[in-house]
């Protein structure tokens, strides 16, 4: 869980770009109590409601959760109830419906592709990457495990991940990971991101314990996974590189432990909820 002091911190901001000086529409009613009730306008998994929770707690308002954090609903399902001043349930109303649809559309989208993989190779890990809006990432990752995937890196901070641009920089994979073998402490793994199968091949005899095949077809992937696995029989294999729901079964053959897949965060579909007021 967020550490709420973070929380709040992220609320005030929220709320600030929002509403930057004065709710003009909202001020003209009076100032009476009102309760009612959020509302999911499609079926998918629910994320988010222990933030807006907390978003309703800044304006003086309750919020009590229907259901569970990570529960599928159906359409039309109350995932909360409110009750609070009018204006404040108005000036929350929108920032909470932004978190959790986003938050909810992320849930959603990490399970369908995990049931998709499933499928085919039922001991696949589908992981985030770094593709979140800055300021909600760790929000976004949040909103992935309670889909059921993995966040895989938070930041920079939490592996050393040899990628392209960094190679180029290094004579050869070898030398690379020699020197991050060297210097790096045993807690974080090493993982080296590779092009081709001579690279592949490489990083398997320096001794990686991950490596990532990037935008390989899955007819690569198959001739590859045997000679990297002959190599070091107990490293990692990831995939990346435009893989989606749509071409997921494709790449979720036998031999693969994580598909990494930007489009989780950087493509994700709000989630519709709708708050109404009886």
């Amino acid at each position: 869980m967020i550490p709420l002091i973070l929380v709040d911190e992220d609320i005030k901001k929220w709320i600030e770009e929002d509403i930057n000086f004065w709710d003009v529409t909202t001020s003209l009613l009076p100032c009476i109590n009102a309760k009612g009730k959020i509302y999911s306008k499609q079926e998918g998994v629910v994320a988010g409601l222990i933030f807006i929770k907390r978003i309703f707690e800044f304006f003086e308002s309750k919020l009590d959760i229907l259901v569970k954090e990570g529960e599928k609903v159906s359409k039309k399902t109350a995932v909360a109830s409110f009750d609070g001043n009018i204006h404040n349930l108005l000036q929350a109303e929108r920032v909470s419906l932004n978190i959790l649809g986003r938050l909810s559309g992320i849930a959603t989208q990490t399970a369908k592709m995990i049931e998709v993989a499933h499928e085919v190779n039922p001991q696949l890990k589908i992981c985030a990457t770094r593709k979140v809006v800055p300021g909600l990432g760790k929000y976004d990752k949040y909103a992935v495990v309670v889909g059921g995937g993995d966040t895989h890196r938070f930041n920079l901070s939490d592996m050393i991940l040899l990628k392209e641009n960094h190679l180029r920089g290094f004579k050869s994979i070898t030398e690379a990971v020699t020197k991050a073998q060297k210097v790096t402490s045993f807690s974080k793994k090493i993982e080296v991101e590779v092009q081709n199968e001579e690279q592949a091949i490489e990083a398997a005899k320096a001794g990686v314990d991950i490596i990532m095949l990037d935008n390989f077809s899955p007819q690569l992937i198959k001739v590859t996974i045997p000679k990297i696995k002959s190599i070091k029989k107990d490293v990692l294999i990831e995939l990346s590189g435009n893989i989606n729901l749509e071409n997921l079964q494709d790449y979720a053959l036998e031999g693969v432990d994580l598909i990494s897949s930007g489009s989780l965060t950087h493509s994700v579909k709000n989630f519709d909820y709708t708050m109404l007021i009886e």
